[in-house]
């Protein structure tokens, strides 16, 4: 999990107003359609504004960072949720916002960020719920995704749950990465897959992007018009870029934090028909 710095953040807990109007021109969604859209749920069907979030600060491994769970909050409470962020840290914390009555608890650590749903005892994990988000944007902002030649730049977490998603969408795929063994095995696990060497080439090539990588992407290469939906951190385009793309789809923390929370509440639901698949599937304790 890319771990976030304060400056990524800042303008978070500020900006959802102009996220959506954003997501808007771009999708015609705002973050909580996007999110209802990914999870594939009415929004009759779930009322967010029956639900409270605690963010649980974690003091593990590097520590926590400023201003995140503060932005953890604002992301849920534009969706409709009751927050607050908790005073004691790590299971301390966890403790205390189950006794104040959290239906959804956030926390983060160097390896996990999940949001743990205490009526169910499920919780939805942010590397998933960020893959099936960007997934859902690039599917809407192309019109579809089936028969499309699409990029998928990055093998790793995120890309790995993006790749399985893209293929049960039927979306002809070409991996790249740095580290060659790592798109080879999402080949083998895909065989209608391809792997390309020379990401320069592979980009210039490509009107379809996902880019789950931080890798550097000069404007030059891009194709003009090219709908590029980008979870990669930090931020991997120039000004080039911008002007080059049609559309191009990325936040720091918004669209995996609104599909984590509306996945996780939705759990309670019948009937909830997440594509899930066996690497998307949702944990359960």
């Amino acid at each position: 999990m890319t771990r976030l710095t304060p400056y990524m953040i800042k303008d978070v807990p500020l900006s959802s107003a102009e996220r959506d109007a954003d997501l808007i021109r771009t999708l015609g969604l705002t973050i909580k359609g996007l999110a209802y859209e990914a999870v594939g749920i009415d929004p009759r069907q779930l009322r967010m504004e029956e639900f409270t979030a605690a963010a649980v600060p974690v003091t593990s491994g590097q520590g926590t960072t400023e201003g995140f769970s503060d932005s953890v909050c604002a992301i849920a409470e534009h969706l409709g949720m009751s927050t607050f962020v908790t005073d004691r840290t790590d299971v301390a914390g966890f403790s205390d916002a189950i006794s104040a009555g959290a239906d959804i608890v956030f926390m983060a650590d160097d390896e996990e960020f999940v949001a743990f749903n205490s009526r169910t005892r499920t919780f939805s994990n942010n590397t998933r719920s960020t893959a099936l988000g960007y997934f859902t944007a690039l599917r809407v902002a192309a019109g579809g995704l089936k028969g499309r030649e699409v990029l998928l730049i990055g093998a790793g977490r995120v890309g790995t749950y993006a790749a399985e998603l893209l293929h049960r969408e039927q979306a002809e795929v070409t991996v790249v990465d740095m580290d060659r063994s790592k798109a080879e095995a999402l080949r083998m696990a895909h065989k209608n897959f391809r792997v390309k060497n020379d990401l320069e080439a592979a980009v210039m090539e490509s009107s379809l992007i996902f880019n789950a990588s931080p890798a550097r992407i000069p404007g030059e290469w891009i194709c003009k018009g090219a709908i590029i939906s980008s979870p990669g951190m930090p931020f991997s385009f120039d000004e080039e870029g911008l002007r080059r793309a049609g559309t191009l789809i990325h936040d720091p923390l918004q669209i995996g934090v609104a599909v984590m929370a509306v996945w996780s509440a939705s759990r309670g639901l019948p009937h909830i028909s997440v594509p899930e698949g066996s690497e998307i599937k949702m944990e359960a304790i």
